[in-house]
């Protein structure tokens, strides 16, 4: 496996993702903690609890707080405090800058990163230098909505909410020379990969793990009647990339955050249209319940 930083906006999802990840024996260099599902403070204090409860020892330091030209937008999908209320009962001290912390470390040696928020951390640092690309590996990247099945239909509109939240940072990203793995709603959005009530009574995880996903789920279950793993399904995309089937292309972004796929074989845009099942079932579902 590469060198590995997750970039994150720590809601409910991004935190079973930065679990799944431990479950496989992944652990990133370091986290940046962006602004999207939930403002920044949130959104660092969300991963460094995720973290601390995790006892793991990897960085959190501060991304982005809020997109390149426009006002930051939040909608309240994962609750109070960006976690369904869930309560760390944590303090964190200041936070390093996360997109400088990336660009000392792609100096250094190349990285993976993957990506489960608006992609305005990821612009600022392709935005500091323009050769810095030539050091990332390949991005991972949880976003858009292509309208290949009747899952990808958007869920800001016509538009995913990670490229709707700023569709100029998604156009500099998408535009890059990068190799990029795209997870989309037309994935993510399946309900053959959704947690519905009585999975809860399935969980695996016991001790405070289990304790922090249970209520989570419990009230991201019982007020959607269903939750989708969009984050997790992202980063099974880094160890597993053969549990999905893609459309090679060219990506574009308009001014509203809609995607568009131009099939293109010579691209280096792989977006994710079906997820084998199975896959689905092994690598994450078997992880959190039985």
């Amino acid at each position: 496996m590469n060198n590995v930083i997750l970039n994150v906006d720590t809601g409910v999802d991004d935190a079973y993702a930065i679990i799944l990840l431990e479950k496989h024996g992944i652990r990133p260099d370091f986290i940046v903690a962006s602004s999207g599902n939930s403002h920044i403070e949130n959104a660092i204090t969300n991963t460094a609890g995720v973290v601390k409860i995790l006892n793991s020892s990897v960085p959190v330091y501060k991304g982005s707080s809020k997109p390149l030209v426009r006002d930051a937008y939040y909608e309240d999908y994962h609750g109070k405090n960006g976690m369904a209320g869930y309560n760390f009962n944590y303090a964190i001290d200041e936070c390093e800058n996360g997109i400088l912390k990336m660009y000392e470390a792609l100096k250094r040696k190349k990285y993976t990163i993957i990506n489960t928020c608006p992609l305005t951390s990821i612009a600022l640092l392709l935005l500091m230098d323009e050769n810095i690309e030539k050091n990332i590996n390949e991005i991972i990247i949880m976003g858009g909505a292509f309208h290949s099945n009747s899952y990808g239909n958007g869920n800001v509109g016509n538009a995913e909410f990670n490229i709707y939240y700023d569709p100029e940072a998604a156009k500099t990203v998408f535009n890059s020379n990068i190799k990029e793995y795209i997870m989309p709603l037309d994935v993510t959005m399946n309900p053959d990969f959704s947690v519905k009530n009585d999975d809860l009574k399935k969980m695996k995880d016991t001790g405070v793990i289990g304790d922090f996903m249970h209520k989570t789920l419990k009230y991201m279950v019982e007020r959607y009647n269903s939750f989708e793993m969009h984050d997790p399904i992202a980063t099974m995309a880094y160890f597993n990339k053969n549990a999905f089937k893609y459309i090679n292309g060219d990506i574009s972004v308009d001014s509203n955050g809609v995607t568009t796929l131009n099939e293109n074989k010579n691209s280096n845009k792989y977006v994710a249209c079906s997820m084998d099942k199975s896959e689905y079932i092994k690598s994450i579902y078997g992880k959190f319940f039985n």
